[in-house]
Formats: C-alpha cells, structure tokens, sequence
C-alpha cells in the first residue's frame, strides 16, 4: 500500500524475504501523488545492490530487465545480501515515454541530490538521495540511448582518486560483460545519480543498453545476463558469468574515452547523414557523416570527420542536428586498465 512517510519501508532492507511495495510523494504540480514502485530481496548480511531503470521515460532495456528479476528472483535464489529494484525512478516520464518529465519538464539525471521541497522531479531525486542510496553499496542504473542515440551496449564508469573503490568499480563494469566496458569523461556531470553515489563512496556504473528508443531481443539479454552476473560476482548467487552475443558475436571488451577531444560536435546546424555505424574502426579525419542544410539544398554539405583512431562508440540518431550538438563518441580500446580488476 503507498504512504507518504517512509519509515515503513526501512524493514523492507533488513528482513528476510522479498518485499514489494509503492513509495508515493505528494501531489506537488500533479494531480495525484507519483507512485514510485520498489522490491526488495534480503538474504541477511552481505552486499548490498541496487538497480535502477526509468531515469529517463524513453529507454526501455532496464524496466523490462528489472520486472523480469521482481518475478523470477527470490530470496531462496540468493546466497546473501539485498538486491533492491526500482523499475520506475520516473514514473511521470515513463509513463509519457519521454526523457524527461512531463509535469516539470526536469530530466531526472540532472536534479541530483535533488530538493525536499522541489518540483515533482527533484523531489523523486530527493527521495532517492535520502532514503535508497544509503542501503546500496553498489548502484547500477540502467540506461539505452533513447530516441536521439545510438550507442554500444555498454557499462560506462568513471576515473575515481580512490585505487580501491576504482578496482572494486572495474570488477563490477568487467562482470557484468557488456560488450563494451567504458571509461568515460563526462561533459557534464552536475546533477547526475553518478556523481551523487560517488560523492557518497559507492560503486556506480551507468549501463548503455539500447538505443533509437528501440527495444531488441538481444539487447534485453545484455542488460538480462550482465544483472545476474553481477550478482554471481560479488557472491550473491551461485553460476558462471555468461558473455551475451551481440550482433552475431560473444564478446566484451574494455574501451576508454577521458578525453573530451574524442566526442564530434556539430559545427553547424542541418540534417545529419551518417556514413559510419557504431561498433566500426575509424581513423582519425575519416568522414563519419555530414550535415545538408535545411533551407538551401545549392549549399554544399558540411563534412564531419572522426576527431581520433577508434571504435564508433556512440553516434547520434535523430537526423536533424543543432550547432554545438554531440554527434559522435569515438573510443579507444585497451587493456591497462585490466590488472587493477583482475585484482579485486
């Protein structure tokens, strides 16, 4: 049953069972209370991991992951610890199917550590910041590119100070065998759920699942089988890891892009036409696309060219295009990063 007061909801982290229950926040700039729907699986002592989906409304992998795992996955089946699963942390906006939310028109990964008494969106951050994180030693929140962003199947971490926090982060994006591990440096990092549970000492990883605001059979086994291999790697379930296959290959591999001058930005605005797919090598200066203009088809396209050696990481998806827009992410493999996870 939802309440307000969320005093009822701490027992749900200690006793044993699987526990279901729906947190409502108030009735702010909506006209009922939003209804954030959440399971909790305690085996004792143990880690303790959360998984999130439905930060944005339009990206689909997670939510179906997710109810799979409220289904399926009891306390029996686990070895020890909490597996905590939130399918919904926006209802408004995936209820819409939007990025962000259509009550205050807020993306939810950019209100972090959010407001008391906020708007609707800020409140969910808010709620979350204060009362789930606190429970979650690891936090995966699952991700797709949406309607605007084709991108590799991948789990993307950040450098962290700590060696210790950065081994245990690398083991948990390697377990979870996406076919893409990525270090990332990101363009803009405030008011993210990553840089909230990082602030807080977690572990974080930001699974890319998807894209094209598409949903695939393969795509729901990735994000599928790297949740349940998390969990076999941190000793909460008994398995192997398995490695999806991903158009027609079974493999995961470690990439890194830490610096800004591998992302392509839009020099101007038009309709971009792709002439490279993701998952492809690229040279640096190799034309990666280009941009017709919208009001005068004399002019001539303005081309785009990789800004480094590669793999097309991410591209974007939506063919009209503004000055200054991400377009392309092109990463580097490597293997340096490999030692300080297999040590862990």
């Amino acid at each position: 049953m939802a309440r307000n007061r969320l005093d009822w909801l701490q027992p749900c982290f200690t006793t044993p069972g699987k526990h279901t229950a729906w947190i409502a926040l108030p009735a702010v700039q909506a006209i009922e209370p939003v209804r954030l729907p959440i399971t909790v699986i305690h085996k004792g002592a143990g880690p303790r991991v959360l998984f999130t989906g439905g930060n944005h409304g339009d990206e689909y992998e997670g939510p179906i992951a997710i109810h799979r795992m409220i289904r399926e996955i009891e306390a029996e089946d686990l070895i020890c610890g909490t597996v905590i699963l939130m399918p919904a942390l926006n209802p408004p906006a995936v209820n819409a199917g939007t990025r962000v939310s259509p009550i205050d028109g807020k993306n939810l990964n950019r209100e972090f550590p959010g407001r008391a008494r906020g708007t609707v969106t800020q409140r969910i951050a808010h709620m979350i910041t204060e009362h789930i994180l606190p429970h979650a030693d690891v936090v995966l929140d699952l991700h797709a590119g949406g309607r605007t962003s084709d991108i590799m199947p991948s789990v993307m971490i950040h450098k962290l100070r700590s060696k210790e926090r950065m081994a245990r982060t690398l083991g948990v994006m390697k377990a979870f065998r996406a076919p893409v591990g990525i270090l990332i440096k990101e363009f803009d990092s405030e008011g993210m759920l990553d840089t909230t549970v990082e602030q807080l000492g977690k572990v974080f990883g930001c699974c890319e699942l998807g894209g094209l605001g598409r949903v695939t059979p393969e795509t729901v086994d990735v994000t599928w089988t790297g949740m349940n291999n998390v969990l076999k790697h941190l000793g909460m379930m008994k398995g192997r890891l398995r490695t999806p296959v991903w158009r027609s290959k079974r493999r995961s591999r470690v990439v890194e892009a830490l610096s800004f001058r591998r992302y392509l930005m839009a020099p101007v605005a038009g309709i971009f036409e792709p002439f490279v797919d993701i998952d492809e090598t690229v040279r640096k200066g190799e034309p990666l696309g280009r941009i017709l203009s919208l009001g005068n088809p004399l002019e001539a396209p303005v081309v785009c060219r990789s800004p480094a050696d590669g793999v097309l990481f991410q591209r974007h998806a939506f063919c009209l295009v503004e000055a200054g827009r991400k377009l392309a992410l092109v990463a580097q493999e490597t293997d340096r990063w490999d030692a300080m996870a297999d040590a862990v």
